[in-house]
């Protein structure tokens, strides 16, 4: 949700012309606060969130739900489609293209009953989303978790054991009502007048390339990195939690801190560690003898209670005045831009990747599920802005050897921190007037406002 409402912050601020309405249900509205705030023009369709059986009452965002709920959220938001249909039809002057989500492809069939063009928002990168399109085109078997499935067709022929594949795609059954309805979303995808990516030429330029030539789209807009345009608003609350909480404490520790000093660790909306996990990452982070702040999601609905996202007795008090724990939800973009943070723990979902990047920051990463291992790939092998410390999103880490890699990402002279810095200063110049993305995001309004005309 957060970098569809910056590419909506984008499109509103820099060409004014265009009106927008945001489909939003009840419970995910205090998102679109700061959005709303800054561009009060943009109008708000509010349908009920529909009722699935796996999804308590309630509960309408997969932040609040474990991992596993994905498809469950899939097949409940397909409930929309009869309401977005009569909205359209009793609007009088109703929108004339539809953008939506890459898991939201029931929404080409919207478009196409309303003869309107729908755009694919893809919030994964360019490999990521090379890698999805051809397991869902192919449909490669995924029984055993350690063969090698490979992608020939895609730039530098990359592999994976079906282990790292999306569990979203290894929950498919042939022949099954919810997997076939998962087949079409994916597939109807690729039938859509053209897709914005959350990526840059300079990141991903042979992976784009495959995407406009190779990948089944028509157009391709790259408009990344979708981040806020300003230091105020939108960045200080993006993706939180809506309450007015005080975060003063926290950067004033930072001030206090030398350059390139601070590990930041954070996985995410999403994961949440196991007791073996958070014991081994405490141990870790102890052992490097590095400052740190350490983002912990506390578990959700569905986690066992007292088996996840606990904090070793006394790690907190042994480590006052060098590392501090965050619960709940952090301001990451303004963490990451602090001087004193020198290297970022991560997941590698996407929108991670891109606010560590943009902040030039080096990358440890931990990839758990989704895209993520399609990103460690780019970031690790590829870019060599980040180095590996853990894989799989039940692996305990080495304390020892996760404590030196942490301890080693702190040098001024690493590889690795010459080309996060050097990609930062593309990412930042891309999104500015002249650079690729600006231009690409100009392309995309041209093309919305040819809808208008016809």
């Amino acid at each position: 949700m957060i970098p569809l409402l910056d590419l909506t912050h984008q499109l509103s601020h820099h060409h004014a012309g265009i009106t927008i309405t945001i489909l939003i249900t009840p419970k995910n509205l205090h998102i679109l606060k700061p959005l709303l705030t800054k561009n009060p023009a943009i109008k708000t369709l509010i349908l009920p969130f529909p009722d699935h059986p796996l999804i308590p009452t309630g509960i309408e965002n997969v932040k609040d739900l474990p991992a596993n709920s994905f498809l469950a959220m899939m097949c409940a938001l397909r409930k929309l489609y009869d309401p977005i249909v009569q909205w359209f039809k009793s609007h009088p002057s109703p929108p004339v293209a539809i953008i939506s989500d890459f898991f939201l492809g029931w929404t080409y069939h919207i478009a196409c009953e309303l003869g309107v063009p729908r755009i694919v928002f893809s919030p994964s990168g360019a490999l990521a989303l090379a890698v999805i399109d051809s397991l869902w085109r192919r449909l490669p078997k995924t029984d055993d978790p350690d063969l090698l499935i490979s992608f020939p067709e895609i730039p530098n022929s990359p592999n994976y054991p079906c282990r790292q594949i999306s569990p979203v795609y290894r929950s498919y059954v042939e022949g099954d009502p919810v997997s076939e309805f998962l087949k079409d979303c994916m597939r109807s995808n690729l039938k859509s007048w053209g897709i914005v990516i959350n990526t840059f030429t300079e990141l991903e330029s042979s992976y784009l390339d495959y995407m406009m030539k190779n990948g089944g789209y028509d157009r391709v807009w790259p408009v990344g990195p979708l981040l806020p345009l300003d230091s105020d608003g939108p960045t200080k609350e993006r993706g939180g939690p809506g309450s007015s909480t005080d975060f003063r404490d926290l950067f004033s520790w930072l001030d206090t801190c030398p350059d390139n000093s601070v590990v930041y660790v954070c996985f995410g909306s999403q994961a949440v560690l196991t007791n073996e996990q958070m014991e081994g990452l405490a141990a870790g982070l102890e052992c490097s003898g590095v400052r740190f702040l350490w983002c912990v999601k506390e578990p959700t609905l569905g986690h066992v209670g007292g088996n996840y996202g606990v904090i070793p007795n006394g790690f907190e008090d042994r480590m006052a005045g060098r590392g501090k724990v965050i619960r709940g939800w952090a301001p990451q973009l303004l963490i990451l831009k602090h001087r004193a943070v020198g290297s970022f723990m991560t997941h590698c979902g996407w929108n991670s990747v891109l606010e560590g990047l943009n902040a030039g920051v080096v990358m440890l990463t931990w990839p758990m599920g989704a895209d993520q291992f399609s990103n460690a790939t780019l970031l690790v092998d590829q870019l060599k802005v980040s180095i590996s410390v853990c894989e799989g999103c039940g692996t305990v880490p080495d304390s020892i050897e996760l404590g030196r890699l942490v301890f080693d990402s702190m040098s001024e002279n690493r590889i690795e921190r010459v080309r996060a810095m050097e990609l930062s200063k593309a990412s930042t110049h891309a999104v500015k007037e002249g650079g690729s993305s600006f231009k690409d995001l100009d392309r995309l309004v041209k093309d919305l406002y040819g809808f208008s005309v016809n």
